[in-house]
């Protein structure tokens, strides 16, 4: 069961309001500040909490696939008007400056407040969020001399006011920074959909006045990704602020806010202390995740950071490989990021760190124990469909994309190996979410080092894997840091479950028919693209649906919730508004016919499977 996205409209409309539960208690106050105790998303029992990270999965996968649909689109139309040597310097090396400096500026605050839990002061964590815009300045700062002076310069005939271009993205991690209080607040407070509309409208923006000012001035395309960058970054913050100041007008929705006005965002000092003051734990956390921060992007962005600093492949095989690896990890992208950040957002709320399994709240202990196998067995599923047919349509995919330079240049290869690697972000992404929620400090702390050794491993590995193989080699060296990584996360959750009955790893094991019925898969998809896909393109894409029709078929018990779901929606589509939220009548699933038969054929007189 794909179960972060899944979840009852009851709870839904629940989570959706502005949140009752978000009310302060009366008469706390904090002294001279007028600001109470945070009672902000005071979801107390397990299941509410459960349905919020579901919520906010939603939502985020929701606008995930939205923004990944448009940069699909709009790369494909910039790969048509600049060179591929154009396109690497604006999608790897510009991008990778604002990946770094919002990594590096705002990551460690956000998870850090984000855990933090009811009994605290709401001033203590605005003032650990401030701590971001004040780093962003000098990273940001360093980051624009590295980019300017560090590396090789593209040529003048490649790109024009590559400088300018750098400025403009180094400024636009400083303005999205500031607007961090915000951000966190609305989080808090369980505005999902906010964060779905003002990232859905930065984007939008982005893409649109970037394809607008390519086509009209191809030959400074570089300059315009950062103009349009940063436009987008400052409507972001506006809209944030903006958001907050609407509802602050509003006496009822303010009286359910844990602050009461605009300025009671800004940091600020209690009685006769000279410096705002800070949650103590939370202050520790955020350290050991700032200091894990730069580790991390190390790892997951570390092959372009070789490519760049070291020149291992040139500007058009970087333009290539970053065309292959957005395509390739697009389920990833799509589903796995937004599932893992929702996943720790729940793991982080239901346990408290510095205490073993023994001392947790032995019902919460279990849900997550069950929630964290149940979203093991779901994704590593959807990772095996990836590698399944994505081996043998990567050659088409790459040609209806962009053409014989992407298909026939090389790409053919990344693009499966890209497949190949998902299995093992699907796998990393979950168990290491729950192992940054749960571990202490010390044991973050101890992570730190190792992060330290897999990142030098990764180096060494990618700089001797590319000279054997080329551009695959980065695909490679991901795979096996990838799991370094896997294997001591589950050796941690391990560790933690070992004297209880829980066992979450069992979301580990895939039935041995399924893995056949995979294996099948790709068989007879292989032979379709050896044999059928040079006389008919059409017949092998009809020949990838049959297969994946049966496919689905035989996951209908493991994913029967998300099948519910969606034929749910699709009964909401096709029936009239006025029976819409009428019970079926009798044993029918849905007022309509078609998905009554539908959902008959796939679950009518067979025995369910145990749970």
């Amino acid at each position: 069961m794909m179960s972060l996205v899944l979840f009852s409209d009851a709870a839904v409309s629940i989570l959706l309001r502005r949140s009752d539960k978000c009310l302060p208690r009366p008469g706390q106050h904090l002294g001279g500040t007028g600001l109470r105790l945070i009672q902000a998303c005071k979801m107390k029992d397990p299941e509410t909490l459960k349905k919020g990270a579901l919520v906010s999965a939603a939502y985020d996968t929701l606008l995930q696939v939205s923004l990944r649909v448009l940069s699909f689109v709009l790369n494909a139309f910039i790969v048509r008007h600049v060179s591929r040597e154009v396109f690497a310097v604006m999608t790897v090396r510009l991008h990778l400056l604002y990946a770094t400096g919002l990594l590096l500026s705002r990551e460690a605050f956000r998870r850090a407040a984000l855990s933090s839990k009811s009994a605290g002061s709401i001033q203590k964590v605005i003032n650990l969020i401030w701590i971001g815009p004040l780093v962003s300045g000098p990273v940001c700062l360093f980051g624009w001399y590295v980019w300017l002076h560090a590396m090789e310069q593209p040529p003048e005939t490649v790109t024009r006011n590559y400088s300018a271009g750098v400025t403009f993205m180094a400024l636009s991690v400083v303005i999205e920074v500031l607007a961090e209080v915000p951000f966190v607040l609305a989080e808090l407070q369980l505005w999902n959909k906010t964060k779905v509309v003002i990232e859905g409208l930065m984007q939008l923006l982005r893409s649109v006045l970037l394809a607008l000012f390519v086509y009209i001035w191809p030959f400074q395309a570089v300059l315009m990704y950062g103009v349009s960058q940063l436009i987008g970054s400052l409507l972001y913050c506006f809209a944030y602020y903006g958001i907050f100041i609407h509802t602050f007008s509003k006496k009822e929705e303010a009286a359910k806010l844990p602050i009461q006005n605009i300025w009671q965002m800004l940091p600020r000092t209690e009685g006769d202390k000279m410096l705002p003051e800070i949650d103590t734990e939370l202050g520790s956390i955020s350290w050991s995740f700032f200091k894990q921060g730069w580790l991390k992007e190390a790892l997951t962005e570390g092959e372009l950071y070789l490519m760049n600093f070291f020149s291992l492949i040139s500007l058009a095989q970087q333009g290539v490989y970053q065309v292959v690896s957005n395509l390739g990890s697009l389920a990833a992208r799509l589903v796995f990021r937004s599932i893992e950040a929702a996943a720790y957002k729940y793991f982080a709320q239901m346990l408290y760190r510095g205490k073993s399994i023994a001392e947790q709240d032995q019902m919460r202990v279990t849900e997550v124990a069950r929630f964290l196998s149940t979203l093991l067995r779901s994704l590593i599923l959807v990772s095996l469909i990836v590698l399944s047919f994505g081996w043998s349509y990567s050659h088409l995919l790459l040609q209806l994309y962009g053409g014989s330079q992407l298909s026939d240049g090389g790409g053919t290869p990344l693009m499966r190996a890209q497949c190949f690697f998902v299995v093992f972000l699907a796998v990393n992404g979950i168990t290491e979410a729950y192992t940054f929620a749960a571990m202490n400090d010390k044991e973050l702390e101890r992570y730190n080092y190792l992060l330290v050794m897999f990142s030098i491993a990764y180096i060494g590995m990618a700089v001797v894997l590319t000279q054997i193989f080329g551009a695959l080699g980065f695909i490679y060296a991901n795979c096996i840091n990838m799991s370094f990584r896997i294997i001591y996360s589950l050796w941690f959750i391990r560790n933690q479950y070992e004297e209880t009955d829980h066992e979450p790893l069992t979301g580990l094991y895939i039935p041995l028919k399924l893995v056949f019925m995979f294996l099948v898969a790709a068989v007879v998809t292989a032979l379709s693209e050896l044999i059928v896909y040079p006389r008919s393109i059409i017949m092998h894409i009809l020949i990838g649906g049959v297969c994946l029709l049966v496919v689905a078929y035989f996951l209908r018990w493991e994913l029967k919730t998300l099948y519910e779901k969606i034929l749910r929606l699709l009964s909401k589509c096709l029936t009239r508004s006025e029976y819409r939220d009428r019970q079926p009548s009798g044993d029918n699933f849905s007022h309509t016919w078609i998905v009554n038969k539908i959902h008959s054929m796939l679950y009518s007189h067979v025995k369910e499977k145990s749970e």
